[in-house]
């Protein structure tokens, strides 16, 4: 689980400073907990979409430029859900309720991690009340979806994560693989033929996969089911049945944003500085722009002194090159790698360190955390 700035965190520290409510006299745990698993799952998807919408906009050219994700509007909507989150569960459980019937943690220590986000400012939490025990949860999982959202928004992740993309992130979870880090940048091209609308397709298709995944998932954990049974197409086809759906209709999305479009690192450019189609070589969009006064023209290469459309191959999307969730091995160099990466990242990182958050049976047993970042 360990993996621009301490916005999200600094918030749901204010929110735990502020929530050290008493719960209701009277509660029940079976009741609690899926108060717990709704204000998570809400929490989770505002983030996720709030974000997304940011990113989308700067992309799309709708946002300045030199915009921070997430924004002032998406921080709004994420904070309100970070603040209501507390209280709705301390209204519902107690303290005992969550960490001696549940088995949640007394502290907020789901990790032994060492710096960033999870080490620096989730881990020494206080709970000293349900509300604290919320409010560590949001902490946690809030890591946990902004590597997603960086994972999905290659040419934006070390925005996203703060300029970090290791354990020392103060935003994100560490990512496994960064290297090499695609070009950071904005894309564009509304249309279906620019990189932005094969990106915001990988992006929607993704979030909303994880989200039918993870609440499919939770609906037979919290019914009783562990992770091997809710996962066992045997004992539960019909869960098995909504996860292939969803899958398939990922996969479906995907294809049809991105279409012939490939993932490399860095996406060809043409830097045209003259009249025609003259240009001068550029080291970087930027350098491009900034230093040699000219004008980036995407899918063209600068040939000869002459911007030129890019011949053989497909197009390319600016991806990563090595899932950043994987053994960092192998590489991406078709969109069916991309799908495979989003697909690896969900099923087998993201989705089971939330859960495994969420659902804390048997000591963690019932449903482990992924073994490279254990309870």
């Amino acid at each position: 689980m360990s993996r621009t700035s301490t916005r999200l965190p600094a918030i749901i520290v204010v929110f735990t400073v502020a929530l050290a409510g008493a719960a209701s006299a009277q509660t029940d745990p079976t009741k609690c907990h899926k108060e717990v698993v709704k204000n998570l799952a809400k929490y989770k998807k505002t983030y996720l979409k709030a974000v997304s919408k940011c990113l989308d906009g700067k992309n799309e050219g709708k946002l300045p430029p030199n915009t921070s994700c997430p924004d002032a509007a998406a921080n709004l909507k994420i904070s309100k859900v970070a603040l209501q989150a507390p209280q709705k569960v301390a209204a519902k459980c107690s303290l005992s309720d969550l960490t001696t019937t549940l088995g949640f943690r007394d502290d907020c220590q789901y990790e032994a991690a060492t710096t960033g986000v999870e080490g620096a400012t989730c881990s020494p939490m206080t709970v000293a009340s349900a509300a604290d025990v919320a409010s560590c949860l949001l902490c946690w999982k809030g890591a946990e979806l902004a590597e997603f959202i960086a994972i999905l928004y290659a040419s934006h992740a070390s925005e996203v994560c703060g300029g970090a993309l290791d354990e020392t992130s103060p935003v994100c979870s560490d990512l496994d693989c960064a290297t090499p880090l695609p070009d950071q940048r904005n894309l564009s091209g509304t249309s279906s033929g620019g990189e932005e609308f094969c990106q915001r397709g990988i992006a929607k298709a993704g979030i909303k996969y994880l989200l039918t995944r993870e609440k499919d998932l939770e609906q037979c954990a919290l019914k009783g089911g562990t992770s091997a049974d809710c996962l066992s197409a045997s004992l539960n086809p019909t869960v098995a049945l909504k996860l292939q759906k969803a899958q398939l209709k990922k996969d479906g999305a995907i294809k049809t944003a991105c279409g012939n479009r490939d993932p490399a690192p860095a996406a060809p450019f043409c830097c045209r500085t003259g009249m025609g189609n003259s240009c001068s070589v550029a080291t970087s969009r930027d350098d491009c722009t900034m230093n040699l006064g000219g004008t980036v023209q995407e899918g063209k290469t600068c040939n000869a002194g002459n911007c030129n459309p890019v011949t053989g191959g497909n197009k390319t999307i600016t991806w990563w090159n090595v899932c950043p969730e994987s053994d960092c091995t192998g590489t991406l160099t078709k969109l069916q790698d991309l799908i495979d990466c989003v697909d690896s990242t969900v099923d087998d990182a993201i989705v089971p360190e939330l859960l495994c958050l969420q659902f804390r049976g048997n000591g963690g047993s019932d449903w482990p955390c992924p073994a490279a970042d254990g309870p």
